[in-house]
């Protein structure tokens, strides 16, 4: 439990967003379809956090390159 609370206080704002974010996709689905269905829009929240793995990867890839040379 202390891991998921470390989580989540250290990531707060992206899972804030994620989840504002993660609304409006569904509302926005449910507009466009006329019903309520599971589909892509449901992903945005581990998308946002998938993506700030990415970053910080590359991040750390483009350093190493730059500070150390190949």
């Amino acid at each position: 439990m202390r891991v998921v609370k470390r989580i989540l206080t250290s990531n707060w704002f992206l899972f804030a967003v994620g989840l504002i974010l993660t609304a409006k996709a569904v509302e926005s689905a449910y507009i466009q379809r006329g019903y309520i269905a599971y589909g892509g829009e449901w992903l945005t929240l581990p998308l946002i956090f998938l993506v700030k793995t990415l970053v910080a990867e590359i991040k750390e890839a483009v350093l190493d390159v730059f500070l150390y040379g190949d």
